[in-house]
């Protein structure tokens, strides 16, 4: 299963918040991207650096977290900080507002992959 985030420093929690379906369709969506979704993160500089999000794949996670889950900010920032690193509502909202088109790019590319 494709995992944005490392599993190394996950804290077990008593009950997973979400269904293991999420990861699934998060993995079939990530495989309907193009190859390049990556250098489209830095062409359209919704990733610019790694930090506490450290790759383009986190911060798609993070989006499909906010806006495919509908988990609310500080429920996003909760679960990156379950999962991976200490991360504010505030910071997520930041990631967030700077992603711009990006995310909508590549959902486009992805629903015309699937229509091939």
């Amino acid at each position: 299963m494709i995992s944005a985030f490392s599993t190394t420093k996950l804290k077990e929690p008593e009950m997973s918040s979400l269904p293991n379906r999420v990861d699934i369709a998060f993995e079939q969506f990530v495989q309907a991207l193009p190859e390049d979704y990556e250098a489209m993160a830095y062409e359209f500089r919704a990733f610019v650096r790694g930090r506490k999000i450290t790759s383009p794949l986190q911060l798609l996670q993070v989006v499909m977290l906010y806006c495919g889950v509908d988990l609310s900010l500080r429920g996003t920032a909760g679960r990156v900080t379950l999962l991976q690193e200490q991360i504010t509502d505030t910071a997520v909202h930041k990631r967030l507002k700077a992603c711009g088109p990006w995310p909508g790019c590549l959902t486009k590319l992805a629903e015309g992959a699937e229509g091939l």
